[in-house]
């Protein structure tokens, strides 16, 4: 594998492990793997959940992409790219300002949500849905560094699962990093519990 991503001209590898697979731990640090980040994931059954819509949250629009770009530009600090010292904090930006571009295009997601205070934008989510698992995943939550503190991840988050009710899912799957404690207590709080643990392994080609 490693020889064929070389081929590729393949730089930086990710691998995610269980927290308790060691052989696969092992095996990828003898291969020159290094662990940068490990993940705590949440399920949250929509059946038990009688989410709405709340007031002042839509769909993403195509006009919408310079503000929710200028946001996933920002608000990113606890993931694997800023976590790993093999990249800068300017090319953790990029990566992660790239990854909401192709969820906002419907690359990386089906649809984004966003929540909006006094017509700015204030924080978005994005989605993904498994129709035949009926499963959704919840991709990447940010919030603009003005309006943090204010319930706007909350208010995008409750909007995301009214959608993902309404595309007939079951439950909602979401994960963030062990040390992002303001995002565990958000899906707590949403009725969201811990159900699996990863840790995140990286190789430099």
């Amino acid at each position: 594998m490693l020889d064929q991503c070389r081929e590729a001209g393949i730089r930086h590898l990710t691998a995610r492990v269980d927290t308790a697979d060691f052989t696969t731990i092992h095996v990828l640090e003898e291969y020159g793997f290094e662990l940068v980040d490990g993940i705590l994931s949440f399920l949250l059954s929509l059946n038990a959940n009688g989410a709405s819509a709340p007031a002042g949250t839509r769909i993403f629009e195509p006009r919408d992409l310079p503000q929710v770009l200028a946001i996933g530009r920002t608000a990113f600090v606890f993931d694997r790219f800023h976590a790993d010292p093999q990249l800068s904090r300017a090319v953790a930006d990029r990566v992660n300002e790239s990854w909401t571009r192709n969820c906002c295009l419907g690359i990386a997601a089906d649809v984004t949500v966003l929540a909006e205070d006094e017509e700015r934008i204030a924080s978005y989510v994005t989605c993904r849905a498994d129709r035949e698992a009926r499963r959704g995943t919840i991709i990447l939550v940010a919030t603009a560094e003005w309006a943090r503190g204010r319930g706007m991840a909350r208010r995008a988050s409750s909007a995301a699962l009214h959608w993902f009710a309404g595309q007939g899912m079951e439950s909602v799957e979401v994960g963030t990093q062990f040390r992002n404690i303001p995002a565990v207590r958000l899906y707590e709080s949403l009725g969201f519990r811990l159900f699996h643990t990863g840790l995140t392994f990286r190789r430099i080609l």
